[in-house]
């Protein structure tokens, strides 16, 4: 019969091993290198803001009476008070 005090060193040989090789195969599946899943958009040869020159923004929201009519309730900016411990260490 085998002494236990070499069986407790065999299997635990035999642990790292198995942690070795799993860890092993674990990363050389799941690092590859970094491929763009989808192609990246083409850039135009005129990339420039042309397209915004005509933009119009139509700011009328603003003049709205209902717009006009929203206001504030209660303090702004809110005053927070006493807050906390002085010692936080303290009963």
């Amino acid at each position: 019969m085998a002494n236990p005090t070499s069986n407790a060193k065999l299997f635990g040989f035999l642990i790292v091993l198995v942690g070795i090789v799993g860890g092993y195969l674990y990363y050389s599946q799941t690092i590859k290198p970094s491929e763009a899943t989808t192609p990246p958009a083409p850039v135009a040869a005129n990339d420039d803001l042309r397209a915004f020159q005509d933009l119009k923004l139509d700011f009328s929201i603003l003049n709205d009476t209902v717009y006009k009519s929203l206001s504030v309730f209660g303090e702004a900016p809110v005053n927070p008070g006493i807050t906390g411990k002085k010692d936080l260490f303290a009963p």
